[in-house]
């Protein structure tokens, strides 16, 4: 609690710079009257004080107080209260474009401003990378986890100091952090009960491996559970996980097809592995649907259905929605100045097309 004390009292101190900015030498409460506002102590206090000294908005004279510096004029223009950060791993797919679009709206009818951070995995594992994010003062912050960033630590102390923190789309091992997620357990399930539904008996799966993400992780798990509770074997060989680094993706991915040639039905990781698969299947002669029945997981290819050889049914998840539950859980954390954990499962659904029915589109 101490900490999040420390940051009502360095936002109640922000507020009064922004008021007071113009005022020469205006001077602000003290340690001891600040301790007796926020029913805390100096220390807490003091360290609320020392950030902002730090931070250059104000200047101490040791035995007459501390004012606002000169300086601040120009500073304390975005250390308002309207400020929430969502941190991303990148801004490069549809899915994330949406996501974010619908937490901005959220937001902006709420009177909050969004800041968006997209770094790379070296400036993630950068130190103080969160403390530094906060210190902007911000209210809240919406992350879309990274499992290969090592930032765990920063973001686990915040939200066991109750600082607004919420995970979307995915979620950290050990972390007990309100998130909102498409339910992707479900949707491995769904997606491969259909593929049962439409004749397939040997069902393969390719994506990036389960470590990257608690996301690919479930619907692993999904996919696993339509086998158990259809009957069908679970065949190590009939799955492929690839990487980004992989250079020679579309070579193994034919080779995989190769080595199945069984293989009457495939859920296919999307992005730029799924484009991959589109190369696979040419470079082999496989015909969609007709030998091989296809679901990507996100539709991210539909725009793109007069260049492709089929168009793709795809898992689609609610994203605009993910991104709007997310902003309300923080709007709710900052107004009601109390953190609770809720886990939001959000449903998807399958858009079946040319590459499973061979005819026009259905919603499912």
């Amino acid at each position: 609690m101490g900490q999040y004390l420390y940051k009502e009292i360095k936002d109640y101190l922000t507020e009064l710079i922004t008021a007071n900015k113009n005022i020469p030498n205006y001077r602000l409460p003290s340690e001891n009257q600040l301790a007796i506002k926020f029913s805390t102590t100096r220390i807490t206090a003091k360290r609320a004080l020392e950030e902002l000294q730090e931070e250059g908005y104000i200047y101490r004279v040791h035995g007459k107080g501390s004012f606002i510096s000169p300086e601040a004029t120009n500073r304390s223009e975005l250390k308002g209260k309207d400020f929430v950060c969502v941190l991303l791993p990148n801004i490069e797919s549809l899915f994330i474009a949406t996501l974010v679009d619908g937490i901005r709206q959220t937001l902006r009818a709420a009177g909050f401003h969004l800041i968006i951070l997209s770094e790379s995995v070296d400036e993630l594992n950068s130190n103080n990378l969160i403390k530094r994010i906060v210190n902007l003062g911000i209210k809240g912050i919406i992350v879309f986890p990274n499992s290969q960033a090592r930032y765990n630590k920063d973001l686990l102390l915040l939200a066991l100091n109750k600082f607004p923190v919420v995970f979307i789309d995915r979620t950290l091992h050990d972390f007990d952090v309100s998130s909102v997620t498409s339910d992707h357990n479900g949707m491995g399930k769904k997606a491969t009960n259909l593929l049962f539904s439409r004749g397939c008996r040997h069902v393969g799966f390719i994506s990036m491996p389960a470590e990257y993400s608690s996301s690919i992780a479930k619907r692993i798990a999904g996919y696993e559970k339509a086998h158990t509770e259809n009957g069908f074997r679970i065949l190590p060989e009939q799955m492929l996980f690839v990487t980004k680094q992989d250079k020679d993706q579309v070579a193994h991915i034919a080779e995989f097809f190769r080595k199945n040639p069984e293989l009457d039905g495939l859920l296919s990781y999307g992005g730029s592995v799924g484009y991959n698969v589109y190369r696979a299947i040419l470079k082999e002669g496989i015909s969609v649907p007709k030998q091989l029945k296809v679901i990507f997981f996100d539709d991210e290819y539909a725009q793109y259905d007069d260049l492709l050889p089929f168009s793709p049914t795809c898992v689609s998840q609610h994203s605009t929605e993910i991104g709007q539950k997310a902003a309300e859980l923080i709007l709710g954390y900052i107004t009601n100045h109390s953190v609770t954990i809720d886990k939001i499962l959000i449903d998807c659904d399958i858009i079946e097309r040319e590459s499973t029915l061979g005819r026009s589109t259905q919603l499912i």
